[in-house]
C-alpha cells in the first residue's frame, strides 16, 4: 500500500465509486480503450471473490451484461479478466442458488442469441422459403415452453433478453398461442366454456 494518503484517497473514492451500483461500471466496462476495459474486469474480479452480498451488489449494478459482451468481443486479456469476474461469481455465490441460476440463464440466452443469429443469416442467404433451422430445433426440443416461461421472470434484464429473442425469432408464437387457446367445440358442435374477454367482443367491419 502507498504511504501517501494524497495517494491513498483518491483511490479508495474510485474504488467507492465502482462498488456503489451507479451505472459508473457499465460507462467504464463499454470505454474505447482496452486497457481501461481489462483494469474495470480486473477491479470487478476482485469484488466477486467476496461475499454473497458483495456479489449481489455486482448483479444489481446490471454489470454482468456487459461482462457478458466483453467475453465476445474484446482482446483475449481482457477477455481473460472478464471471465475470472465471471467465474469467481459462480464460485462465491455457491450459498446464494439465485446468483447461480442469474449467471447461468445470462450466459445461456446470450449464447443462445447468438446461434439463433447464425440460423438467421442462413435463413437469409437461403431465400424466401428458408427457415431458421436453428429456431426449428429449439422448438423441437420444448425449448419454446422454457423461453416463454421465462418472459415473467423477476429480473428485468433477464426478461428483456427473453423478449428480444421472441421477437426476433419466434414473431409467430402470438399465434401459435392465438390458436391453442381457441374455444373447443363440444358433442353437440356449439362452442363450449366460451367467456366474453374483458371489454367485450370487437369485431372489425369487412
Amino acid at each position: 500500500m502507498h504511504s501517501s494518503t494524497s495517494v491513498q484517497m483518491p483511490a479508495l473514492c474510485s474504488i467507492g465509486n465502482i462498488v456503489t451500483g451507479d451505472d459508473l461500471q457499465t460507462q467504464l466496462l463499454s470505454s474505447p480503450k482496452e486497457g481501461i476495459r481489462k483494469e474495470v474486469c480486473w477491479m470487478i474480479s476482485n469484488i466477486t471473490t467476496g461475499s454473497p452480498p458483495q456479489i449481489q451488489a455486482v448483479i444489481d449494478a446490471n454489470i454482468i451484461p456487459p461482462l457478458i459482451n466483453i467475453l465476445s468481443n474484446a482482446d483475449f486479456k481482457t477477455q481473460k479478466e472478464a471471465c475470472w469476474a465471471i467465474s469467481n461469481a459462480t464460485s462465491g455465490g455457491l450459498h446464494k442458488p439465485a446468483q447461480i441460476r442469474y449467471l447461468i440463464l445470462q450466459v445461456a440466452l446470450d449464447g443462445l442469441d447468438n446461434i439463433l443469429k447464425v440460423g438467421e443469416t442462413d435463413k437469409q442467404a437461403g431465400g424466401p422459403r428458408s427457415v431458421n433451422q436453428y429456431a426449428l430445433y429449439v422448438e423441437e426440443v420444448g425449448g419454446m415452453i422454457t423461453i416463454h416461461n421465462l418472459q415473467s421472470h423477476d429480473n428485468l434484464e433477464i426478461y428483456k433478453n427473453v423478449f428480444n429473442i421472441m421477437d426476433k425469432y419466434f414473431p409467430d408464437e402470438e399465434e401459435v398461442d392465438a390458436a391453442i387457446s381457441a374455444p373447443s367445440l363440444d358433442a353437440t358442435g356449439t362452442f363450449a366454456d366460451v367467456t366474453a374477454p374483458q371489454g367485450g367482443f370487437s369485431f372489425g367491419q369487412q
